[in-house]
């Protein structure tokens, strides 16, 4: 579920070509140490491998920081395009590379096996029995990690969590956790989780304005998946900036557009 790859989107292969003038800007930082507030020793970024992209300095702090989440079996830095596509002078942005591995060499946040995989939610009313999903208990825990180590380390203004697909359903579960909590939050072409449920209906004082696309002929995830998440969202006083398109699974150049103006 890369990003695109229809006429009229913006493919992985159009992006870089787009912005090859900008690659120079992004390193790639691989897991790292650094000291935890115990004094023991934590793996930085969550553990993750990330690219970071952007006009900043490493040891500038404040602007504003913006996590890409990739798709299921996309490679890690799929993302990277989007994030020259959305560049601004006071942002940077970090693309982490899934933990678990798929076949032909993607990533995934959590695997897509038929007889155990998180159920998306389809009203705001928990399941009887329900168990959390371990695979997302875990990622989300690493998620939230991730955003605390960039918040140490760089003190952002504004903290921007998103993504495409499986990434986008992560960005949705991690932000209505709030732990910690984001300023925006943007889904691209994702459902909302069932795992995600106690976190939607827990009150909040101040909740992050969220973004979602969803092409109207999805064939990986259905568009009444996106319209649920809107609606479900709503009901629970977040404000939507809801923005369908005619396509597919994939990223177009008017929600790349949108998303611009959002994040602005």
């Amino acid at each position: 579920m890369n990003t695109v790859e229809a006429r009229g989107t913006l493919s992985r292969r159009a992006l870089l070509a787009a912005v090859g003038a900008t690659v120079g800007c992004q390193s790639r930082a691989r897991p790292s140490r650094m000291a935890a507030a115990d004094g023991a020793r934590a793996p930085a970024w969550g553990g993750l491998e990330i690219v970071r992209a952007g006009p900043m300095r490493d040891d500038e702090s404040g602007g504003t920081a913006i996590v890409l989440l990739h798709g299921w079996g996309a490679p890690g830095d799929d993302l990277v395009p989007l994030a020259h596509e959305l560049a601004a002078p006071r942002a940077r942005f970090f693309v982490p590379a899934a933990p678990l591995p798929e076949r032909g060499g993607g990533r995934a946040w959590w695997h897509l096996d038929p007889a155990d995989r998180p159920a998306h939610a389809w009203d705001d009313q928990e399941a009887a029995g329900h168990q959390p999903h371990r695979q997302v208990l875990a990622v989300r825990a690493t998620i939230q990690q991730l955003l605390r180590d960039i918040q140490s380390r760089h003190r952002p203004d504004r903290l921007v969590l998103g993504g495409f697909s499986q990434g986008a359903m992560l960005s949705l579960d991690v932000a209505l956790a709030a732990a910690p909590a984001v300023d925006r939050v943007f889904a691209l072409s994702g459902v909302l989780l069932a795992d995600s449920l106690p976190a939607l209906k827990t009150p909040r004082p101040v909740k992050p304005p969220v973004f979602i696309s969803h092409g109207r002929q999805d064939p990986m995830l259905s568009f009444t998946g996106g319209q649920k998440a809107k609606d479900l969202l709503e009901r629970h006083g977040y404000h939507i900036e809801f923005h369908p398109f005619d396509g597919g699974h994939e990223i177009p150049p008017e929600v790349v557009k949108a998303l611009r103006a959002f994040l602005a």
